[in-house]
This record gives structure tokens, sequence and C-alpha cells, in this order.
């Protein structure tokens, strides 16, 4: 293993965590408080700009990476556009048309710098598949962000899938990204563990799902073959993508608009069941190393159980989120979610 790798990770964990203090200072001098409402579980108010810390440690890669190459300076200027959007939603509150937009513009941003194109066909087509690809892991990232380190925990496993997928490929431009996003988590998570002293806001959540996109695009456009390879970054990310679809139906079914608020998420059902948010919190890590347990054998397995261990973690899921009532109507509360 590449001593860069490490020091991506380190510098990560520590920009992240030695940041945090200070940044909770400003935002509690500042009155940046996340408060208390029907669309939230603390009772207190809670200093909501986790994100800034979060996005400087992803900047680490600047340090460490012997050269940025097209596809990270592309991921660099685009999550910059997608941070500074969700940094201003912080502060002031966009409406989800704005924020969508600059979401959508990021995402084309990305896939038109970055990668030649997945799929045989039109470059426009390709784009706008792209977009919505990333859109849809940013915005299942910033719906899992509701209950205190479940975001940055499953980021964390996810980025630790692809570190274990990425062995022996330091050539991969999401590898280092990886580590990265895996130090800024663990530097989060000592901050936002239950009970948590600060939250990320939409400026931590929107990059949290907007750098697992990447890795997920940067494994399609350097991984051989066979085709069922393709499923393995959807398996990895199998929690909060699931939950971001159940969301998006449960809300079609009342004809509410997507972005209109509840607490039916997995986390919320958890927590109503009397789940504590600790509990909570490893639960939804702990689901997520299964699914990357899963993703890896299905990649790597041969063999009916090798084919069977990615369906089967997301048929369990999806049947334990449909019984504990991820698809029931709930009273609206408003808010964006």
């Amino acid at each position: 293993m590449e001593i860069r790798f490490w020091a991506t990770f380190v510098a990560a964990f520590g920009v992240c965590a030695v940041s945090l203090p200070f940044i909770r200072a400003l935002a509690a001098r500042s009155q940046l408080f996340d408060s208390s409402g029907p669309l939230k579980i603390h009772t207190a108010p809670i200093p909501r700009l986790g994100g800034i810390a979060i996005t400087l440690g992803l900047m680490t890669v600047f340090i460490t990476a012997r050269q940025l190459g097209k596809p990270l300076l592309a991921f660099v200027v685009s999550l910059l556009v997608l941070w500074l959007t969700g940094l201003i939603d912080d502060l002031r509150s966009l409406s989800p048309a704005i924020r969508l937009v600059a979401q959508l513009a990021s995402a084309l941003l990305l896939c038109q710098a970055a990668w030649p194109p997945l799929l045989p066909g039109p470059r426009l087509l390709n784009l706008a598949i792209g977009a919505l690809f990333v859109g849809v892991f940013v915005n299942a990232f910033n719906f899992l962000d509701g209950a205190d380190g479940v975001a940055a925990g499953v980021a964390l496993v996810i980025a630790a899938a692809y570190i274990v997928t990425g062995t022996g490929q330091p050539s991969r431009p999401g590898s280092l990204l990886a580590w990265g996003l895996a130090g800024s988590c663990l530097g989060f998570l000592l901050f936002n563990f239950p009970p948590a002293t600060i939250f990320m806001g939409d400026s931590g959540s929107t990059v949290l799902g907007f750098t697992v996109a990447y890795l997920s695009m940067d494994f399609y456009n350097t991984t051989v073959p066979p085709a069922r390879n393709l499923l393995v970054p959807l398996v990895f990310a199998g929690l909060p993508l699931l939950d971001f679809f159940l969301a998006v139906l449960r809300r079609w079914r009342k004809r509410a608009s997507p972005f209109l608020g509840d607490r039916q998420h997995f986390y919320d059902l958890l927590l109503q069941r009397g789940w504590s948010p600790r509990q909570v919190a490893l639960s939804c890590a702990g689901f997520t190393v299964l699914f990357g347990i899963a993703g890896w054998v299905w990649m790597k397995g041969e063999g009916i159980l090798a084919m069977a261990a990615a369906p089967l973690a997301v048929g369990l899921l999806l049947i334990a989120s449909i019984r504990l009532g991820s698809l029931r109507h709930s009273p609206d509360v408003g808010g964006l979610s």
C-alpha cells in the first residue's frame, strides 16, 4: 500500500478533526444553529456548519496527490460549486429548485470533464444519465442526514469498501479520494457520533453524496468487466439509495413533492421503535458493512452463492424497511428532507 494513501487519510482526518472545534465556536458565536422542529429529533439548537470541515479534509488530495489529473481536477471544481450552494443554503435557505439546478450543474460539469462516455450513444444522452446518477446520490445522502452519526458513518463504510476493492489499483483516480473521504468522515464522527455537538448541514451531506457518486463512476471507468460489476457501486450504497427511492415513492403515492419532509426514513423508524441514537447510527453502519461484503463477494466470487449475495442483501433491507413502515403514509410536517 502506497504511503500517500495513508498520508491522505491522516491528513484528511487531522484537518477535519482540528478545524471542527473552531467551526463549531464560530457557528455558535454567529447564532448559526440547526433549531429543533417537527423534522428534527434534537431538542436543543446545534451548530450546523460541519460540512466546511468535511470539505477541507477532502481537499487534502491537493497535498498528497502526485498529480491531480483531469478527473480529480474536475471533481474538485464541481465539488466546490456544490459545496458553496450547500453553504449558502445552510446560511440563508435556498429553494429546492435552486438547489436542484446547482446539483445538476455540478454533475454535468463533472461528467463532461472527468470521463469518456460510459454508454454507447449520443454524448448528450450520456451526460444526462450521468447528471441524474450523481443527483440521486447527492439527494440520497441529503435525505440520510437526519440522525446523529448516520450519514458520516455510512459514507465512511462505503469509502472503506472502495479502498478494499481498489487495492492493487493505485492508478485509479478515486483510490486517493476514497482514503480522503474515510479520513474526513472519521474526523467528523468524533463530534457527530451521538450525542452530536455539530451537524454537517447541506454543505456536508451533499458533498458526501457527490463524493460517493464520483467513486462509483470512477469504479465504472476503471474496472474491468464482467458486466455484473455495474451493480457493485449500487450495492455499496444500498442503504442511502434504497431509503431515497422509498421516500420518493412514499411521497409520490401521497401526491406530494419529493422534497416535502417526513419522519419515515429508515433511521426514523428505528428511533420510533425505541432504538437509541447510538444504536441507530451503529446499525446503519453495520448494514452498510454487510452491503460492502455483499458487493465484494458479488464482484470477486464465483457460483450461485456469490451471485445471490447482492440481491439477498438488497432484498432483506427492502423487506425490513417496508415492514418497519417506510411506505406508510405519515402526517405532513413540512420542511425539506
